[in-house]
C-alpha cells in the first residue's frame, strides 16, 4: 500500500543475534579499567597488561575488537589511546555508563542466559542463575551492591528533576520514601518545602549507608531512616507515601501488599506506564526484563487501577512527567 512503511528486513533483525559480543567486550574494558588507564595518556600494550593482569596476546585482541567499533585507537607509535566513544567507560565522566555496563555484563548477562527458566516457570531467571534473589545478591555481594548503587544514582539523576517538577505536595507535612535508596529524591523534595519531614524506608544493607549519607549532607534532623520490609510493614500515619520505581519490581500479590501498607492520605507511585495495546519495543522489553530479573512487571494504567483497588486504594490521577515515568496518585477508598 502506498505510504505504508515496510517492517524491518529479516537481515536487520537477525543481526542482533551476535550483538552480545560488543556489550561483553565493553564489560571487560570496564572491569579492567582500561579507560581509566588511558585517560592519563597513551599506553603500550605491555604496560596495560602488567597493570590489569590480563594476558597480553588476548588483551591486544580485545583492544583491536573494541577499536573496530570506535572504542580506543592504536597510534602510529603502537600505543593505545582514548576515543570519545570510550569516555562513558570512565566513572567520573558526565556521560558515564560504567555502572550500567558492569551490571549488564555480569548480573543481567547471566540472568538472561537462563531465560528459558522464566519462560517455563514464570519465575525470575536471576534466582535460577544465582541461586538466590537479586535483593539477596545485593545484600551479600559488596561489589555488586556498589555497582547497583552507582547505576541507581545515575538513573535517579535523570528521573528525579522531572518528578520534583510534576509532584504537587501542597498540604503535606511528612513524606515516606519507600525504597528511597540514598535519599536523593526525598532531599530534592524537602529542599523546596522547609516545613516537611521525611522518612526513607530501606533494607538493612542499604539503610546504614543512607543514614550516613543523610547525616553527612546535613539532613539527619529532617530525614529519618527506617529499616523495614515494605511487604510486611511501613511506618503508619504519614501524609504521602512515595514509591519511585519500586512497585514494578514485584508481582501483583506482593505489590498489592506493599500498597496496602501505605496507611496515609496519599500514595504516589512513580513508574513507567505501558500504553494500552502499545507495541513499543522499549516498553515490552522493559516489562520482560523486570520478570527475568525480579519476578516483577511493568503495567498499563488499567492494571495499576486494578492493583490500587486490590490494596483498598482509588487511583485518582495519572500525571506524565518529562522523563519516562508517570505519577500515579491514589488515596484510600472511602467506606460507604
Amino acid at each position: 500500500m502506498p505510504g505504508r512503511q515496510a517492517p524491518p528486513g529479516d537481515d536487520e533483525l537477525y543481526l542482533t543475534v551476535g550483538a552480545y559480543v560488543v556489550p561483553q567486550l565493553l564489560y571487560v574494558a570496564a572491569r579492567l579499567g582500561l579507560a581509566d588507564l588511558l585517560a592519563a595518556g597513551p599506553m603500550a600494550l605491555e604496560d596495560m597488561s602488567e597493570q590489569t593482569g590480563a594476558h597480553p596476546a588476548t588483551l591486544v585482541r580485545v583492544l583491536r575488537a573494541l577499536a573496530s567499533v570506535g572504542v580506543f585507537v592504536r597510534g602510529r607509535d603502537g600505543r593505545w589511546r582514548m576515543t570519545r566513544a570510550a569516555e562513558p567507560l570512565l566513572d567520573d565522566h558526565p556521560r558515564s555508563r560504567r555502572a550500567a555496563i558492569l551490571f549488564a555484563g555480569h548480573e543481567q548477562h547471566l540472568a538472561w542466559g537462563a531465560v528459558m527458566h522464566t519462560v517455563a516457570s514464570g519465575k525470575p531467571a536471576f534466582d535460577y542463575a544465582f541461586g538466590h534473589s537479586l535483593h539477596r545478591h545485593l545484600a551479600t555481594d559488596e561489589a555488586a551492591m556498589a555497582t547497583a548503587e552507582a547505576l541507581r544514582a545515575r538513573r535517579a539523576a535523570r528521573r528525579d528533576p522531572a518528578v520534583v517538577a510534576a509532584l504537587d505536595l501542597a498540604g503535606a507535612r511528612s513524606i515516606v520514601d519507600v525504597g528511597g535508596g540514598g535519599g536523593e529524591l526525598l532531599i530534592a523534595l524537602l529542599s523546596q518545602r522547609p516545613g516537611v519531614r521525611g522518612v526513607v524506608v530501606e533494607a538493612p544493607h542499604v539503610a546504614g549507608r543512607t543514614r550516613a549519607r543523610l547525616q553527612a549532607l546535613g539532613w539527619g534532623e529532617r530525614c529519618e531512616v527506617v529499616v523495614a520490609d515494605a511487604r510486611e510493614r511501613l511506618p503508619a500515619g504519614h501524609d504521602v507515601y512515595l514509591l519511585a520505581e519500586v512497585v514494578h519490581c514485584y508481582d501483583d500479590d506482593d505489590a498489592s501488599r506493599i500498597l496496602r501498607n501505605c496507611r496515609g492520605r496519599r500514595v504516589v507511585v512513580v513508574e513507567r506506564v505501558l500504553p494500552a495495546g502499545g507495541r513499543a519495543a522499549a516498553d515490552r522489553l522493559a516489562d520482560l526484563h523486570m520478570l527475568v530479573m525480579y519476578g516483577g512487571r511493568e503495567r498499563t494504567r488499567r492494571e495499576y487501577a486494578e492493583l490500587f483497588a486490590a490494596a483498598g486504594l482509588r487511583l485518582r490521577r495519572v500525571t506524565p512527567t518529562a522523563s519516562w515515568v508517570s505519577l500515579l496518585e491514589g488515596a484510600p477508598r472511602v467506606a460507604r
